[in-house]
């Protein structure tokens, strides 16, 4: 029964396209979702980024993003898995996330913790940082593609575009000229080379890569002028700004420009804190018993740059998200859910005797 509401609840959502800054009709299906089991929902907003948040007052919430990309891929169905843009990422988290809340209210039980579906998260991550602009809860869940695993550790990045120059020549004369093409591959061994990028992680090692290069070569010549952009993933530990100081000289060297326009450190949470052991609790009662590591930028890191303790968990797989394949097992929406609906309850029980203690300690 689970199985086949949540695919209802995960094709509702696939079925409105939600590309960055296009979210209106989303959240207002959502909106209209959840005022039928009669939450109260407040919309935040600053005239372009739109948010909904239930339970405003909570030191746990779960977040959840629900733009995509731009539609690669229409939704179709085959048996339990469900295809189409934004399946993985991270509609299913949200279709995981509504169908707890349904849950709850199916069977009586109170939502403990916050909720907030947030815009934007694909483009600029703005959806995120209004929320944290008004709210600073003491601990988050962010959902996103995870394979079912608690990360408790993110990856650092470093964007950056680059133009590499050359000279022109007959494309017979390559001695006469600079091929801009191969001066890029130069400078990138030579960023790969460097020592931050050949050291090995817990969860995931570090990687620097050209994921976009277009280089101009209108005739039958040497190219003359690549651009490009560049994408480091950094471990959890790795200071950004010392691996800028390490790739500044050969970007001055081989390319007449260059702009950095993500730059973030990653980090890694102790066993220890509170969200973790939590977690954990949830993660023994549904049979999950994987810790892991995010690779992609997430709202994750506005929300600790903001001081909340946050994991990511979600159902889905991030290496199938956002190509033309992206698809997603309902099964592992509904185990989803029932690790968030767990976690609402151990949250409730470890608040409540919690509360005692500050009783005790005000007298």
């Amino acid at each position: 029964m689970k199985t086949e509401r949540a695919k209802e609840i995960l094709l509702q959502l696939l079925r409105i396209p939600s590309p960055s800054g296009e979210e209106d009709r989303i959240m207002l299906h959502i909106m209209e979702f959840l005022h039928r089991l009669d939450y109260d929902v407040h919309i935040e907003s600053d005239g372009e980024i739109i948010d909904l948040v239930v339970n405003p007052n909570a030191e746990l919430f779960y977040e959840v993003h629900v733009d995509t990309i731009p539609v690669r891929a229409e939704p179709f169905v085959r048996g339990n898995i469900i295809y189409g843009t934004g399946s993985s990422d991270a509609k299913g988290g949200a279709a995981a996330v509504l169908l707890m809340m349904e849950s709850l209210k199916k069977e009586g039980k109170d939502l403990n913790v916050g909720v907030v579906f947030v815009s934007d998260e694909e483009l600029g991550g703005r959806g995120s940082a209004l929320f944290m602009e008004r709210y600073r809860p003491k601990m988050a869940v962010v959902l996103e593609p995870t394979d079912l695993e608690v990360h408790i550790a993110h990856a650092g990045n470093i964007e950056a575009y680059f133009e590499v120059g050359g000279k022109e020549a007959h494309g017979a004369c390559p001695e006469s000229g600079v091929n801009a093409i191969e001066e890029t591959y130069k400078m990138l061994e030579e960023l790969k080379a460097l020592e931050p990028f050949k050291q090995k992680g817990r969860y995931f090692d570090p990687h620097i890569g050209i994921q976009e290069l277009v280089c101009e070569n209108p005739v039958y010549l040497i190219p003359a002028m690549c651009r490009g952009r560049l994408e480091a993933r950094l471990l959890p530990d790795q200071e950004v700004e010392e691996v800028l100081d390490l790739m500044d000289p050969i970007l001055d060297e081989y390319t007449l420009k260059y702009e950095y326009t993500e730059i973030w450190d990653g980090y890694e949470l102790s066993e220890d804190e509170e969200i973790v052991k939590l977690a954990k609790v949830a993660m023994d009662s549904v049979g999950l018993d994987e810790f892991g590591g995010m690779r992609s930028w997430t709202d994750a890191i506005n929300f600790m740059y903001n001081g909340t303790k946050t994991i990511v968990f979600g159902p889905g797989n991030l290496d199938i998200s956002h190509t033309k394949n992206e698809h997603i097992d309902v099964r592992d929406v509904v185990t989803a859910s029932e690790f968030l609906r767990v976690l609402n309850e151990v949250y409730a029980e470890e608040a409540a005797e919690r509360e005692p203690e500050a009783v005790q300690s005000r007298k």
